[in-house]
């Protein structure tokens, strides 16, 4: 299992901040998909001396295939910009297929943190929408030796068999599981070799949450994926806002990662 952090393309401070912070390896957000682009991206990561697990498509790709101005467009895009990351080397991809946050967050996390509400789970996911969109772009990734990882929902995540059976690979955000009625032991025993990333995150009460509180046992979780020989990477979800911290949240992040190898390390020493 590699220990990741989440930065964004072109701030190198993000990039130090992993190095100093000991991560295995980082995913990238980048804005433009251009092959150039993504081989500047995948040269940056590697002159660091720390590995490029993937990279983060761009968000909320369900709406735009749900008959909006513009969404075949835009997925003609999406599928040029898998090309362009097979040309660059680039092995994994992961789309994520969740609601969007619209409000702000607010300071009434642990110490008055800032947190973000959790949408509510769909109580119809988007199945017709998402099957159009792999049917797509699904080849096009698999022609370019990428691995096209999908970031589901709850709604999705309540039927675990059908979603599983659909999506080359998962991206799972852990979070998600509190909404859908799956434990985590039980989803990662059953994604096996379709797992390709997990997302760290936590909630509490339908609002975003540290890891180390919450409704999901980050340690339970971990756990199963080291029984189930998981080897992708681990990266947390943007932290709860903490006091004097960056858009980014890189004092948030330090926790994070902390907590994280704390408990990968106890798992290793212990064999439990």
């Amino acid at each position: 299992m590699e220990l990741a952090l989440s930065i964004q393309h072109g701030q190198d401070d993000q990039l130090i901040f992993a190095q100093q912070l000991g991560a295995d390896s980082v995913v990238v957000a980048v804005d433009a998909w251009e092959a150039e682009t993504l081989k500047a991206a995948r040269n940056r990561v590697e002159r660091s001396g720390l590995k490029l697990a993937g990279l983060e498509a761009p968000p909320a790709m369900a709406p735009v295939l749900l008959g909006k101005p513009g969404g075949d467009q835009q997925l003609a895009g999406f599928c040029q910009g898998l090309r362009n990351a097979g040309e660059a080397g680039i092995g994994l991809v992961s789309c994520d297929w969740r609601a969007p946050v619209a409000a702000q967050p607010q300071p009434v996390g642990r110490g008055k943190a800032l947190v973000a509400p959790v949408p509510a789970p769909a109580a119809t996911p988007a199945w017709e929408a998402l099957e159009k969109f792999l049917a797509q772009a699904g080849p096009v990734a698999q022609a370019a030796g990428v691995r096209l990882a999908c970031r589901a929902g709850a709604g999705f995540l309540r039927q675990s068999r059908r979603l599983l059976g659909l999506v080359p690979a998962l991206d799972l955000d852990l979070a998600e599981l509190a909404g859908s009625g799956s434990g985590a032991e039980e989803l990662i025993s059953a994604a096996g070799a379709k797992l390709a990333m997990v997302h760290s995150s936590n909630l509490r009460q339908q609002q975003q949450a540290f890891l180390d509180e919450g409704e999901i046992s980050l340690p339970k979780a971990m756990r199963a994926l080291v029984r189930g020989g998981f080897s992708g990477p681990l990266r947390a979800a943007l932290p709860p806002g903490m006091v004097e911290d960056t858009a980014w949240g890189h004092k948030g992040r330090a926790f994070d990662l902390g907590y994280l190898r704390a408990i990968l390390q106890v798992i290793e020493r212990t064999g439990q």
